[in-house]
């Protein structure tokens, strides 16, 4: 399998290395490699269309290997998972997500899927008001270098959406809109200022308020429910995986916390 630094294993075929926190992802040398689905056509003429925009933070798409697997450019970075990098912590990330999020917003508008675009959860056009949605923007798939933010990865949940709900997506999990002790486990050592986090992060998304994100975070928990209930009983990935480790539950109480803090949240 191929190894992060490209080496050859002892038969002469580039090693491969799995990548933490992925599903079936590995390192190729400079490059990324990954089974390819019926959204992958359309994920690669967005990120085609983002790279000529000059929104350099995604991935390039190389096309496929002769496995038939998608091939995209490795970006260096920290991941921001658990513990978050240091800067998911403090304003500067949460700035930082916040704009780069708008930026891509501002980017994608102009982009066009197609009539018959397919999706990870299925095959259609953008509607009125509707944008292409990264799907699964939030720190674990960002990438940090001194504190900076130099990449977004894992564009397969891209899909057609507004804008909030790529926003309210972001503020569930960076502010978070949950519970203590999972903030804990992300590295936070007190109660985040959330109220402050989430002012914060629309402020500087703009045009989008603390209470835009509360009014819309039960629709898109509601949305997540019913995908890993439907999908995930179908055996679909990630939705299969998220069913066998119990995220429902999680999604449980996190209705459950932000119906008990939703009132000191919103400005």
């Amino acid at each position: 399998m191929p190894s992060s630094d490209g080496r050859l294993s002892r038969s002469g075929v580039p090693e491969e290395k799995e990548l933490p926190g992925s599903v079936g992802a590995v390192r190729v040398g400079s490059t990324v490699r990954k089974e390819k689905g019926p959204w992958t056509p359309t994920v690669h003429a967005l990120l085609r269309f983002l790279r000529d925009a000059g929104f350099d933070v995604a991935p390039k798409p190389l096309g496929f290997d002769d496995r038939g697997r998608e091939v995209l450019t490795w970006l260096d970075g920290t991941p921001g998972m658990r513990p978050w990098p240091e800067a998911l912590l403090r304003d500067e990330g949460v700035v930082a997500l916040a704009g780069v999020l708008r930026r891509y917003h501002d980017v994608v508008r102009d982009f066009d899927p197609g009539e018959e675009a397919c999706w990870r959860v299925g095959c259609r056009a953008l509607e009125p008001g509707e944008i292409v949605c990264h799907g699964d923007f939030a720190p674990w798939n960002t990438l940090w270098t001194s504190g900076k933010l130099v990449g977004v990865i894992d564009w397969d949940m891209a899909e057609p959406g507004t804008p909030l709900a790529d926003v309210t997506f972001l503020a569930q999990h960076l502010v978070p809109l949950r519970s203590d002790a999972w903030a804990r486990g992300v590295g936070f050592d007190a109660s985040p200022s959330r109220a402050r986090r989430l002012a914060l992060l629309c402020e500087t998304y703009g045009q989008i308020t603390p209470g835009d994100v509360i009014a819309a975070a039960p629709g898109l928990y509601e949305r997540d429910r019913d995908r890993t209930l439907d999908l995930g009983g179908k055996g679909k990935e990630p939705w299969a995986t998220f069913l066998r480790e119990e995220a429902l539950d999680l999604i449980d109480e996190d209705v459950a916390w932000l119906r008990e803090h939703a009132p000191e949240l919103r400005a």
